[in-house]
């Protein structure tokens, strides 16, 4: 219990740094754009070919969504570790001993919290819109995921308006607007 109390403890205090805050950030929001995007993409490519089937878009948009998350996952993951292991070895601060004795645990950990909250935003982004297809007909369903998924992006550049200091709706709208913009695109190239 004293090493899971310890880890615990060790990605409590990273997680707390405004630098892992800031990377987590970034990467939560990349990850829950390409997320929604994802299954937006699979609901309108869908629709737009005539072959609209709950079934399928349920088993696309989790099967996409898990394979984003894990794709999303490893490969933040990666990118960190590799990132903080060139960073330590361009400084040439830290002996060999420092990187034996906990150093590269931290930057372990350090790497571990941005990649797992790269991981969890596209499963969620991809599994909220896939819910009206359990609940409702093909076509409420459709409509119903794709105002969910817009509200989604439209709440995320809210989010990020009031990080940056903008005006928030208008980074809301921005954010919508590139999922319209994807929307038009996917029902050009699919429909018809």
């Amino acid at each position: 219990m004293t090493g899971i109390k310890g880890f615990a403890k060790r990605i409590r205090r990273y997680a707390s740094r405004p630098e892992v805050e800031s990377i987590a950030r970034r990467y939560f929001i990349l990850g829950a754009f390409d997320g929604a995007l994802t299954i937006l993409g699979v609901i309108l490519g869908a629709a737009a070919s005539g072959n609209l089937d709950a079934r399928l878009v349920m088993s696309a948009g989790i099967g996409g969504g898990i394979a984003l998350s894990i794709s999303s996952t490893v490969g933040a993951y990666e990118a960190e570790r590799i990132e903080a292991k060139a960073n330590g070895k361009e400084t040439g601060r830290r002996s060999m001993s420092m990187w034996q004795n906990g150093y590269q645990k931290g930057q372990r950990i350090k790497a571990l919290i941005p990649a797992i909250v790269h991981g969890v935003a596209p499963l969620i982004a991809a599994i909220v819109p896939i819910i009206p297809f359990l609940l409702f007909d093909l076509k409420i369903a459709a409509i119903a995921s794709i105002t969910i998924t817009l509200s989604f992006l439209f709440l995320m550049g809210l989010y990020l308006g009031s990080v940056a200091k903008e005006r928030m709706i208008f980074t809301g709208i921005r954010f919508v607007l590139i999922g319209i913009v994807t929307s038009v695109i996917i029902v050009f190239l699919f429909g018809g």
